[in-house]
């Protein structure tokens, strides 16, 4: 299956997933000049910025997608996603997160970093 269309299938997935465990899906493909983040979500007093993995590779595990380079790119595209929209500057916790699917099955790592 050609990349594109896994991650695609890969963020409708985690997109139903986060929509059943009541989170609001504020942005889908957040981009900047920087780079992108899959999905940015709300759930209470918390904004997510997540990054969703669709294969089916058991030998990696999920800190292992962020290396120091991720984690900035994913920090500074936080950073401009709340400087962007205002209304959730101050109010709200950030958790940096990774959704990793496995054919159907969904798991969603929270706080990573």
């Amino acid at each position: 299956m050609d990349n594109t269309i896994r991650g695609k299938e890969g963020e409708e997935l985690a997109c139903q997933f986060l929509a059943g465990e009541g989170h609001e899906i504020l942005a889908r493909n957040f981009r900047s000049r920087l780079g992108e983040i899959d999905i940015v979500s709300r759930k209470k007093d918390y904004i997510f910025f997540i990054e969703v993995k669709n294969w089916d590779r058991s030998f990696i595990t999920p800190l292992e997608v962020f290396t120091k380079k991720k984690i900035g790119i994913m920090r500074k595209l936080a950073e401009f996603f709340m400087f962007s929209n205002p209304g959730y500057r101050n109010e709200y916790f950030v958790s940096f997160c990774l959704i990793e699917i496995k054919k159907t099955k969904v798991q969603f790592h929270r706080d990573l970093f």
